[in-house]
Parts: C-alpha cells; sequence; structure tokens
C-alpha cells in the first residue's frame, strides 16, 4: 500500500492505492459481513470500489472535503482525474428505496 486517506465525513471509509494503476475504496464496517459465493469473486465485502481509469501509476489522491464521495486522483503521467462512484456502491438498496420513496411522496 503506496498511500492511504481517510473519508472525511465517514470514519469508516478509507480509500488506498498501491505501485499500480488502481485506487481502491474500502468499507471498514463490513468487515466480516456474510457474502454469496457470487459476491465473494468480486472481492471482499469491505471492498466497495475499484477506480481503474488511470493508465499510469497513482502517485496521489485526496477526499474533497466539501462534496461527499469525491475522490481526485493524479498519476504519474500528471493525469488529474476528479471523480465519483454511483451513488447505488456506497448507499445501501433500502436507503435507495427510502430516498425515492420519499421524493414520490413530496411530488
Amino acid at each position: 500500500v503506496f498511500q492511504v486517506g481517510w473519508n472525511p465525513k465517514n470514519e469508516t471509509i478509507l480509500a488506498s492505492c498501491c505501485l499500480g494503476r488502481r485506487l481502491m475504496v474500502w468499507d471498514l464496517s463490513r468487515i466480516d459481513e456474510e457474502q454469496t459465493l457470487e459476491d465473494a469473486e468480486d472481492g471482499p465485502p469491505e471492498l466497495l470500489f475499484i477506480h481503474g481509469g488511470h493508465t499510469s501509476k497513482i502517485s496521489d489522491f485526496s477526499w474533497n472535503p466539501c462534496e461527499d464521495w469525491v475522490i481526485a486522483s493524479v498519476a504519474e503521467d500528471n493525469i488529474l482525474q476528479i471523480w465519483q462512484m454511483a451513488e447505488n456502491i456506497y448507499h445501501d438498496e433500502d436507503d435507495l428505496a427510502g430516498d425515492e420513496a420519499m421524493a414520490t411522496k413530496g411530488s
């Protein structure tokens, strides 16, 4: 592991990068969660997301302190990427269903 950075708004979320071209986002609250065999093929339950957009080794990254779930990452080729995971990755399906129900009630 080359670098680790904690999400400034969520104490169980961190991002890490190795010597490769990928940045991983982890949710430590999911450690030891039960998984189906199909889900286990994608990695451990605490691995939320792998950003594989860089073509060179990532040299630095930072969580955006103002926008939840936004990360800026830069690689050795000096290409900066600012990105955010899809909402369904970091929210439970139940949370999303509740948000949709509230939005429907409000209209």
